[in-house]
C-alpha cells in the first residue's frame, strides 16, 4: 500500500497531467508516468496502474468532447491495434527494470523533440493504420503512446475539438488493450509466458483516488481550453518532460556502468 505522502503526490500529478490533456489533447499521460517513475515505484507496477487511470482519464475527455469525436479515423486504428500486445509481450519478456525506465525515458525525449512535419504526408487512414500499430505494439513497454501518436491527429482537417476527442478514444482503446495483456487475457496466444499476470484489484488503492483526480482533471481542463494559452503549456511540459526523462535515462547509463 502506498504511503499517505507518495499517494497525495500522485494524485496530485493525475489532476495535473489531466488538466494539461484537457487543455492540449496530449502530454498528460507522458506527464504522469514520468511522475510514477520519479517516485521510486517499480516499471513494472507503473505500466498496468497507469494504463487503468488513463482509461479513465481517456473516457472522461470522450465524454466531455463526445460530438467531436471522428469514428473512422477511430476504427482504422483499433483494428490495426488490436494484435499489437502480442508483439509487445513478446519483447517484454526478458527485460529487466533498469531497461524498461531506459527505454520509458528514451520514449519521452523522443516524443518531446521528433519533428512532426512527416507524418502529414500520409493519407488519413494511412496514418492512423501506423498509430494503431505504433500504439498497440509499443504500449505494453513503455507506458504512455500518446506523445508518439500524437503527431498523426495533427492534420489540417482535424478541429482542435477533434483531435482532442478522437485521441482520447483511441488511447482509451490502446489502454484497454494494454489492461487486456497485462491481465492475462493474451497469453494463450504466447509461446512462453515469463510476465505474470497483472491483479487491478489489488491495487485499487492507487487506482480509485488517482482516477477520480484524472476525472476532475479532464473536466478543470476543459474549462481552460479557451481560457488559457496553450503555448504556454506546451513550453512547460517540454522542459519538465526532458528534465525527468534525462533523470530516467541517466539512473539507466548510471547502473550500466556501475555493473561494466
Amino acid at each position: 500500500m502506498a504511503s499517505a505522502s507518495l499517494l497525495s503526490l500522485l494524485v496530485l500529478g493525475t489532476l495535473l497531467s489531466a488538466t494539461l490533456s484537457g487543455v492540449i489533447g496530449m502530454a498528460g499521460g507522458t506527464l504522469l508516468l514520468a511522475i510514477m517513475l520519479f517516485s521510486g515505484l517499480d516499471p513494472w507496477l507503473v505500466v498496468p496502474v497507469h494504463a487503468a487511470v488513463q482509461l479513465v482519464a481517456n473516457a472522461s475527455r470522450v465524454v466531455a468532447h463526445r460530438h467531436h469525436v471522428r469514428t473512422a479515423a477511430f476504427w482504422v486504428l483499433a483494428g490495426i491495434a488490436l494484435p499489437g500486445p502480442l508483439l509487445g509481450l513478446r519483447w517484454l519478456e526478458g527485460l529487466d527494470s533498469t531497461a524498461v525506465r531506459g527505454a520509458m525515458g528514451l520514449m519521452i525525449i523522443m516524443s518531446v523533440w521528433l519533428p512532426k512535419f512527416a507524418f502529414t504526408r500520409l493519407s488519413e487512414r494511412g496514418s492512423f493504420a501506423f498509430a494503431g500499430a505504433v500504439g498497440g505494439t509499443i504500449g505494453v513497454i513503455v507506458g504512455a503512446v500518446g506523445p508518439m501518436i500524437a503527431p498523426f491527429f495533427l492534420r489540417p482537417s482535424f478541429s482542435k475539438r477533434e483531435v482532442i476527442a478522437t485521441k482520447a478514444a483511441c488511447q482509451a482503446y490502446l489502454h484497454l488493450l494494454k489492461i487486456a495483456a497485462f491481465s492475462g487475457l493474451y497469453p494463450a496466444l504466447l509461446t512462453t509466458r515469463s510476465v505474470p499476470a497483472f491483479d487491478f484489484a489489488h491495487q485499487a488503492t492507487l487506482i480509485i483516488p488517482m482516477g477520480a483526480a484524472a476525472i476532475g482533471g479532464t473536466y478543470v481542463g476543459k474549462w481552460l481550453l479557451t481560457r488559457v494559452s496553450e503555448r504556454r503549456f506546451v513550453v512547460l511540459y517540454k522542459l519538465v518532460l526532458t528534465v525527468l526523462a534525462l533523470r530516467l535515462i541517466g539512473g539507466f547509463l548510471w547502473q550500466g556502468l556501475a555493473g561494466a
